[in-house]
């Protein structure tokens, strides 16, 4: 049996809100550069995250799109998929591309600590 990949929802365009929110520091940009967030995000978006999404014991949600430290190279932000949040905080990291880098399959699951921000909106052109 082949299991076809349900379609993902687009990712909000920044609006008047999420632009006043990046300009007042609540948010930071971020360009993507890689192609395992395709069809969502493609090489050269920009995304708006929300850096304080998950302080204070707020964990994400499933589907939510995230900002993550790659658990085997700490200099390199990662954007993934939350797939599956474990009882203990771990995380499982997924590309909406999975032909295209590396996520949870390869390197395990992360810690919540492990997540910069969560995903909020693009910019577009």
């Amino acid at each position: 049996m082949n299991a076809t990949p349900r379609p993902r929802p687009p990712l909000p365009a920044a609006g008047w809100r999420e632009l006043l929110l990046w300009i007042l520091r609540r948010r930071t940009r971020l360009r993507v550069t890689g192609d395992s967030m395709r069809p969502t995000l493609a090489p050269g978006d920009v995304v708006l995250v929300d850096p304080r999404a998950f302080r204070h014991g707020r964990i994400p949600a499933w589907d939510d799109i995230v900002v993550a430290r790659h658990p085997q190279q700490p200099d390199l932000e990662i954007i993934k998929r939350v797939a599956i949040v474990e009882a203990d905080g771990q995380c499982l990291l997924l590309s909406d591309n999975p032909a295209a880098g590396t996520d949870s399959r390869q390197f395990g699951t992360v810690p919540v600590s492990a997540l910069r921000g969560r995903v909020m909106s693009k910019i577009e052109d």
